[in-house]
């Protein structure tokens, strides 16, 4: 089952947003369990642990309306090649500090082609390249600004990871909310799903329970010798195709409430 794109319906304010998020993704019977809604902003070929969230959320709500962090995956990825990890960023106007994602320009200086370039000279032996290539081409094809580049480049990973879960987009949202807090609340969070890094943030800024996906990537099967840690989806997509989603949920530890005890291993 692909991922749900979804946007606010008619109407203003919280009742606006959550009659919109209210799709076939939230039967009543998942209702049974808690909901788990992941805020974040969207990354261009996402790290690992945030394609973990794609299989682990109910809700993935894109925050394209925060800011662009020069230390976030907003821009760039990290393939292997046969010299070993390579960072392959998107080039943006720089308009200062605070500039959210959606008013954030690519620059076209050729980038698109360097980037398929590198990808077919790293992967173009690798077992799932000509599947993977053609839809990666698609969305580096993405016209407006590194949101709409971004939030292709998410929507891309969760087709092939084969998520349920429902996306959306902050900016899809009554008001455009910019602060986690706000995006939480009107989107009707009741649970929010977070990774290790943002924890203590997001645990802070949000009125409800924060649970942590811990993430621990485990070593597998790469183009080469040997393991590279640390390097985006599209490696594991070229080199597992729909396997990628088994491979993903291997390295998932646990999700756990924030500030609870990690459990004892054995020593």
């Amino acid at each position: 089952m692909r991922g749900h794109d979804v946007s606010a319906g008619e109407g203003s304010g919280k009742d606006a947003a959550r009659t919109a998020l209210s799709s076939s993704a939230f039967h009543p019977l998942r209702r049974l369990r808690v909901l788990l809604t992941a805020i974040r902003p969207p990354e261009f070929a996402p790290r690992l642990p945030y394609a973990a969230l794609l299989l682990t959320a109910d809700r993935l709500v894109l925050a394209d309306t925060f800011a662009f962090s020069r230390q976030g995956g907003h821009n760039r990825t990290r393939i292997r090649t046969d010299k070993g990890a390579l960072w392959l960023s998107v080039p943006r106007r720089h308009a200062g500090l605070g500039q959210p994602l959606t008013e954030v320009e690519v620059v076209d200086d050729g980038w698109r082609r360097r980037h398929a370039a590198a990808l077919t000279a790293a992967y173009g032996s690798a077992s799932f390249f000509e599947h993977v290539m053609p839809e990666w081409a698609d969305v580096l094809a993405t016209p407006g600004s590194l949101a709409d580049l971004t939030v292709a480049s998410v929507r891309f990973t969760a087709r092939w990871l084969k998520s349920e879960a429902e996306i959306v987009r902050a900016s899809d949202l009554p008001g455009r909310p910019s602060a986690l807090a706000e995006v939480a609340d009107v989107a009707g969070a009741t649970t929010v799903l977070t990774l290790p890094e943002s924890a203590r943030r997001d645990a802070e800024a949000v009125g409800v329970p924060v649970r942590v996906l811990r993430f621990e990537e485990a070593e597998r099967r790469q183009g080469g010798e040997g393991f590279v840690p640390g390097l985006g989806v599209l490696d594991l997509l070229m080199t597992h195709g729909p396997a990628a989603a088994d491979v993903l949920r291997a390295s998932v530890q646990r999700v756990d409430a924030f500030g609870a005890p990690r459990p004892r291993t054995a020593s």
